[in-house]
């Protein structure tokens, strides 16, 4: 069993870690991750077809974390994401990957229903408990059942990931939208 606050200590780490350089230019912002983590979404998509992160067309993406009955942190990063999207207007947008970390709620047509209402652009991604719980701790979210016994407490982080699938930086839930984009738009550039 994953123990919470190793998982948070791991997010929480990286923020001291340089990571490799930047391009001259202006840098990223948010912080550096945690060695270590990051890695394939191997999970089943809204649509209950198998997800890979080459579906993301080798193009910078952002992947967060949460739950669709998420009273708190997951509604306002969704508005965050919502926000980035409208900026691509009709053209082809990065993905924003949203991985629910309760399953046994959450399948795909109820993450299909909930996130046609932020934007239908939005990849919901579900599985197995134990789907979930590895690709979780492959990028050091920290979760625990809620004091209340219904839905789970969960770190809350966006991470930002290169055109290769590499999280290069991490946010919190109520990062800009500007600044997620602009740091998207680096990325592309690169």
């Amino acid at each position: 069993m994953r123990h919470p606050l190793r998982s948070w200590a791991l997010a929480l780490a990286g923020l001291a870690w340089a990571g490799p350089g930047w391009p001259l230019g202006e840098p990223l912002s948010g912080q550096p991750p945690a060695v270590g983590i990051g890695g394939e979404l191997d999970l089943v998509d809204q649509l209950g077809r198998p997800f890979s992160l080459a579906r993301l067309s080798g193009r910078p993406a952002l992947v967060f974390f949460g739950f669709t009955r998420c009273g708190s942190t997951c509604p306002v990063a969704l508005l965050s994401a919502r926000q980035v999207l409208a900026e691509f207007g009709s053209r082809p947008a990065p993905g924003i990957v949203f991985v629910t970390l309760d399953p046994v709620s959450d399948g795909p047509a109820q993450l299909r229903e909930y996130l046609g209402h932020v934007d239908g652009r939005l990849i919901g991604l579900t599985g197995s408990p134990a789907q979930v719980s590895r690709v979780a701790d492959r990028y050091g979210v920290g979760t625990r059942q809620a004091a209340s016994g219904a839905g789970v407490e969960h770190s809350s982080l966006w991470y930002l990931l290169d055109a290769r699938g590499r999280v290069s930086r991490v946010y919190p839930h109520n990062e800009t939208p500007q600044h997620l984009l602009a740091d998207l738009r680096r990325l592309e550039e690169h």
